[in-house]
């Protein structure tokens, strides 16, 4: 799972380091806890964003379950997390979640004075890539088919049309807006 804050760099302009420090702050507290409520774990913080991954160090049958459930939860806490925004710092953000689901290396990378529990790989390489997609989706979650399926959820999703100028690694991946979770009957 990647999430990433949009208009960052014109929001910080906006209302100076202080309160950027503590716009960031707040949004990591907010979504890593929903991460972590979710068996997921903070992987690493870029900038205005992190990617979080579930399923390690041990993998199981519902790691894309709690990935969906996670960006769901922060999608709707949003509106909180800005009502406070707007009440404490005069601002607002959006964000964008995109969700992929792959095997991937995990483990402890880097040297001896510098070492990362990180995880490295095309599926990593494709959730970076497909939240630039993620510009034309206000708030929105986008999915591949490969955490479609993995999903046991009932899952509502909107097939996007793939651009043709994308990157080569999503060229081949069927790629879905989340729109949530469907009722029970």
């Amino acid at each position: 799972l990647n999430i990433d804050l949009r208009g960052f760099s014109r929001l910080t302009r906006k209302i100076g380091p202080q309160k950027t420090v503590s716009l960031l702050n707040g949004f990591f507290s907010i979504m890593g806890a929903i991460v972590f409520k979710n068996n997921g774990i903070v992987d690493k913080y870029l900038g205005d964003g992190f990617l979080a991954i579930f399923g390690a160090p041990l993998s199981s049958i519902s790691d894309a379950d709690n990935a969906v459930a996670a960006a769901l939860e922060m999608k709707n806490a949003l509106q909180r997390l800005n009502q406070h925004f707007v009440k404490e710092l005069v601002a607002k953000v959006d964000i964008g979640i995109s969700l992929h689901t792959g095997e991937v290396v995990v483990g402890n990378i880097g040297f001896d004075m510098k070492m990362d529990y990180t995880v490295i790989g095309d599926p990593v390489n494709a959730v970076f890539r497909l939240q630039e997609l993620t510009k034309v989706y206000p708030n929105g979650i986008l999915i591949t088919e490969s955490t479609r399926r993995a999903s046991r959820l009932q899952l509502e999703v909107r097939e996007i049309g793939v651009p043709e100028d994308v990157d080569p690694i999503l060229k081949d991946l069927q790629l879905f807006e989340l729109v949530g979770q469907k009722k029970a009957s």
